[in-house]
């Protein structure tokens, strides 16, 4: 039988391969169709949770912002944990707060005083028992105008606007009343007799406490240039003045003031230098080219514009600035010249110190401290009556125990002797004397009649000061310690201690007894000299009432006129508790004051169009620091009525917390930003 020669056994086993690839091939796609589905379940789980833990932190921001908690206490009333039960169906949530260690420390403003922001734009300290007749904030501009502000008002006495009207985002506070339009948020609050940590003064401190270096200035030789000035003390304004006109040698130039600290403690007023310096006023008037001070954003030339050719602090966690030092009746004047003035965070030696203010303009006050170098007797010129008991070591110091003396023989009988001082301690350079006072501790024996003495002052290489007399006292046992102090109507002691060349004097003194045989005893010689190195505003700054007129004997200590190119712009907080400030704006541009204004009084004049309609004087949100920041940690657990903080969190974000007014928080005013968003799941 023959075989059959088709392919059928073939076709067989064929059919039987493909059906079982097809099989397992089905088999792989239902296994991963079915681990799909789970991986999407799952995701879609997670997902859920994220989405909770997001509104979480969300629900946890939304409280704070609504809150006043502040750096020290709580974040969320009396807890740091937000609790939302039933948050999202059946699923619960809660939020951990807590507070972040390295701004707790460096970043917080646990007061006004020790806060790197004013807690105010506009503060001003005068108030009518201590500057009467004198308007706290005056605004004075065309009635279609509106003058803005970026933060808090408050007046210690009045607020006056004249025309216009004055707004701000924030509260405004006036212990006086006010006059004029004023829109602010809530209502003003004036003639008010509510205590307020807004109207104290910070008291900031200057960057320096002693006068620094002398400084030359620059050299005045070439028009449309950059001239450059060195930080330290400057006394003479006339000459300061003169560089910068239209008809000096350097007309038209940028003036550089390098970042540092600047004093201006001018003299030109007073006969101190009278032979040092030309007489004349102590304004400082910048009447030609363009002053920068700082950091410059780029190079300097003539053709730099500002503002904006310093780096402001705003922008800037390490830029040096400069800070603007007044003493005494020192004034600065920007009449028909331009100036920028930028501050800057202070170095605390290691770092930046962002626990204050970058402040840029500075009025020195009277808590300014005085020293007092009391020179001993260092050597005996003459002895005279006194004899071999005149030496250095009786007459040195006070001790009741040595001392010199003469008998007299005969009566009325005076005796004299000669000594020599000198300072204990070198008297820095720029000291500016306040007094001069001779101390003889001195005794006679007869209980009947009183002695008489006179002193006279002799500056090493100065000329002999008019004799002064001491009344005398009743003999005794006790020893009198009597002074009398020098008029200084020479002022070759002042002019010495000025310059650092002040290296001793020489006192004679002489006393009289009235008895025969009556014994006169000194036991120490001294001259006691007390002098301020950072001379506090005085004069015409200080006096009261500011009311701008010509024929007023007060003075601010900051002018800006009107003139046509008059541009004036602080990047810093500007900080005169004792003086006045009068701004007068024309054609306004940019804002002129950031990081807000402190000043006894602030008067501001608008005239002219203004294309700038934002804030003119702010204080910023955002002050690099200022915000305390928190830790917020999400929790979820789903399927449950409550949520702890056990566990494995889902979310952690990073926030910082910015208030107008970090001692006291405005509910609802406060923002809030988001520095870091990570899931944690």
């Amino acid at each position: 039988m023959k075989r059959r020669q088709d392919d059928e056994g073939a076709v067989l086993i064929l059919v039987l391969l493909v059906i079982s690839v097809v099989a397992v091939v089905l088999g792989a796609l239902l296994s991963f169709a079915d681990t799909s589905l789970r991986t999407t379940i799952n995701l879609r789980g997670q997902a859920s949770t994220g989405a909770d833990a997001d509104g979480a932190v969300q629900a946890a921001i939304n409280n704070i912002r609504n809150s006043t908690s502040t750096a020290s206490g709580n974040c969320f009333g009396s807890s740091n944990t937000l609790s939302l039960p039933s948050f999202d169906g059946t699923t619960s949530a809660a939020v951990a707060c807590s507070s972040d260690p390295a701004s707790a420390v460096r970043i917080q403003c646990p007061s006004l005083s020790n806060c790197n922001r004013p807690g105010s734009a506009i503060l001003t300290l005068g108030t009518t028992a201590t500057a009467p007749g004198e308007d706290g904030l005056q605004i004075k501009q065309p009635n279609t105008s509106t003058f803005r502000v970026h933060g808090s008002i408050y007046s210690n006495s009045t607020i006056n606007v004249t025309g216009g009207s004055l707004t701000t985002n924030n509260a405004v506070y006036a212990k006086g009343p006010c006059t004029g339009s004023i829109q602010s948020t809530p209502a003003p609050s004036c003639s008010s007799t509510v205590a307020n940590p807004l109207g104290a003064d910070p008291g900031y401190a200057p960057n320096v406490s002693a006068a620094p270096a002398l400084q030359t200035l620059p050299a005045c030789t070439k028009k449309n240039s950059v001239l450059t000035f060195t930080p330290g003390r400057y006394d003479d304004a006339v000459t300061l003045s003169s560089m910068m006109t239209n008809s000096s040698r350097c007309s038209g130039s940028v003036w550089w003031f390098q970042p540092g600290n600047y004093y201006f403690d001018f003299h030109n007023s007073d006969p101190i230098r009278s032979s040092q310096l030309q007489p004349g006023s102590d304004i400082w008037t910048i009447n030609d080219g363009t002053l920068v001070a700082g950091t410059p954003t780029g190079t300097l030339s003539a053709s730099t514009t500002i503002p904006g050719a310093c780096v402001d602090p705003i922008d800037s966690k390490t830029a040096a600035g400069v800070q603007f030092m007044f003493g005494g009746d020192s004034q600065m004047m920007v009449r028909a010249g331009q100036a920028e003035i930028c501050g800057g965070w202070k170095p605390d030696g290691v770092n930046f110190d962002y626990t204050k203010p970058p402040v840029a303009i500075y009025g020195l006050s009277s808590a300014d401290s005085t020293t007092v170098n009391t020179l001993g007797v260092t050597s005996v010129p003459t002895t005279g009556d006194y004899s071999t008991t005149a030496t250095v070591t009786n007459l040195g110091t006070i001790d009741g125990t040595n001392a010199a003396g003469f008998k007299s023989t005969n009566a009325k009988l005076t005796g004299s002797l000669t000594v020599g001082v000198t300072p204990t301690t070198a008297i820095p350079a720029g000291s500016i004397l306040k007094s001069a006072t001779v101390r003889v501790v001195h005794r006679h024996g007869d209980t009947t009649t009183s002695d008489s003495l006179n002193v006279t002052l002799t500056p090493n290489g100065g000329p002999t000061y008019p004799t002064a007399s001491i009344t005398g006292e009743n003999g005794g046992s006790a020893w009198n310690n009597d002074t009398k102090s020098i008029t200084l109507t020479d002022t070759s002691l002042a002019a010495a201690i000025y310059a650092g060349t002040f290296t001793g004097a020489q006192i004679a003194v002489t006393s009289t007894v009235s008895k025969q045989n009556d014994t006169e005893s000194i036991d120490a010689i001294q001259l006691d000299l007390s002098y301020t190195s950072l001379r506090a505003e005085s004069g015409c700054t200080t006096a009261v009432p500011y009311t701008g007129s010509s024929t007023s004997t007060s003075c601010a200590v900051v002018t800006t006129t009107n003139s046509p190119g008059s541009q004036f712009y602080v990047q810093g907080t500007t900080y005169t508790p004792k003086a006045a400030l009068d701004i007068n704006l024309n054609n306004l541009s940019e804002q002129v004051f950031r990081f807000g204004v402190i000043s006894r009084s602030l008067q501001i004049k608008q005239t002219g169009s203004f294309a700038y309609i934002g804030a003119v004087i702010e204080v910023p949100d955002d002050a690099p620091g200022f915000a305390y920041a928190v830790y917020l940690t999400a929790y979820v657990c789903p399927a449950a009525s409550t949520c702890g903080t056990t566990g494995n969190p889902v979310l952690r974000a990073k926030v910082a917390i910015v208030d107008a007014n970090p001692s006291a928080p405005t509910a609802g005013k406060r923002q809030i930003a988001i520095l870091n968003w990570t899931p944690t799941g």
